[in-house]
Parts: structure tokens; C-alpha cells; sequence
């Protein structure tokens, strides 16, 4: 049978990735990132601050896990990225903060409206929606995505588009849909595309004013 993606991050040597990851921030011993980490088969040394938030940025900001199917943005794309998001997204203006992107383009933020706050929020771009996820940032990277990868980060339609594409997403890049679903495009690999993420939500941003 057919190994995927991640049977083999879970099966390869036992050797763990090993990597000292920089940052200035003084913080506990312990590690907070742990599972999230452990699930990607990664060992990495880092730093932290009281804030999760600020130390997933400032340890792996631009960092990939899964060979391109999760992304932490870097600190100093952050608010562009806010605006992006903003732009297709009136009602969410100034009510998140975002930390991350998966390989379809959709962005990942933690909730600051009031009942909510705290929670984490999907912008499904290529849906037009946005999901709410009724946890935590740290729930969602060491619980979420490592018992659910699939709902989380659609891991398996991921691997076709592996075998499909025959080279991994670089940062800022993401495989977007040809023609958006909210439009009517299928959900299959042959109406995705190698694309610039900045371009592709602009394109979602102008086909919404045309609705």
C-alpha cells in the first residue's frame, strides 16, 4: 500500500530533527509547543514568552511544517496580511490577529471580539466563508491539528496536490483555485494552481464586488 505524507513523518528513523531556533525573548522551561511539534516529528529548541502568541511568531515565523502545509507568517508580514484578510473581510476589521496560513491559501487568526476572544478563526478563502474553531491557539496546534489534520488542514487532498505539483509551495504561495467554489469551481485538483497568495486574494477580493 501506498505510503502518504504523513504515515511518513510518522514512520521515518526515530532520529529527531534537531535545530536551534533564534530568538532574543527570555522565557519558562516549558514547552509549550510540544505536541504541535512531536506531530511534525520536529525537535527544536526554543525560547518563549508569557504570551503564545509571541513566541510562535518569534521562534517560527516563515517556518513550514509538513513540507508546505502549514505556515507561520514572519512578524514583519503580519499587518499586510491583517489588511489582506480585512479587505475581503469587512466585519472581521481590527476583531483578529492572524499567526498562520495553510498550503490552500487560508489564513489562520486568533479572535478578538468580545465572547470569542481568544478562539482561533479559518478564513476559507476559497469558500468565501470563515469558521469559527472553539478553541485555543495552543489547543489548536497541539490537540486540533494533530488528532484532526484532515479538518484542520485538508492534509489528504493536500497529498494530491504533492503528487500533482511534483514541487513544494514556497512562502507566500499557495495552491489557489482557478475558479473559487463560491463561484461554482470544483473541488479538485485540476482547478488549483501554483499561485502568488497576495494576487490570489486580491482576485477573491474583486470577484466578491462583482457578486
Amino acid at each position: 500500500m501506498k505510503m502518504g505524507i504523513f504515515d511518513k513523518f510518522k514512520k521515518k528513523a526515530n532520529v529527531a530533527i534537531v535545530e536551534e531556533i533564534k530568538d532574543t525573548s527570555v522565557g519558562s522551561e516549558v514547552q509549550i509547543f510540544s505536541e504541535f511539534l512531536e506531530f511534525f516529528d520536529l525537535e527544536c529548541k526554543y525560547k518563549q514568552v508569557d504570551d503564545p502568541y509571541l513566541s510562535l511568531i518569534a521562534n517560527f515565523g516563515g517556518r513550514d511544517f509538513g513540507n508546505g502545509l502549514f505556515r507561520i507568517f514572519k512578524m514583519e508580514n503580519i499587518q499586510q496580511w491583517e489588511t489582506n484578510v480585512t479587505e475581503v473581510y469587512p466585519q472581521f476589521t481590527k476583531k483578529f490577529k492572524l499567526f498562520a496560513y495553510d498550503w490552500l491559501g487560508r489564513c489562520f487568526g486568533i479572535d478578538l471580539r468580545s465572547g470569542t476572544e481568544g478562539k482561533v478563526l479559518m478564513f476559507e478563502v476559497g469558500t468565501n466563508e470563515v469558521l469559527e474553531i472553539s478553541c485555543d491557539l495552543l489547543e489548536f496546534l497541539n490537540e486540533e491539528i494533530p488528532l484532526d489534520t484532515d479538518a484542520c488542514l485538508a492534509c489528504n487532498f493536500f497529498e494530491e496536490w504533492t503528487e500533482f505539483a511534483g514541487k513544494p509551495l514556497e512562502y507566500e504561495r499557495c495552491a489557489g483555485y482557478k475558479v473559487p467554489l463560491f463561484l461554482g469551481g470544483e473541488d479538485k485538483i485540476e482547478n488549483l494552481e501554483d499561485s502568488d497568495m497576495e494576487v490570489y486574494w486580491h482576485i477573491i477580493y474583486q470577484a466578491k464586488k462583482n457578486l
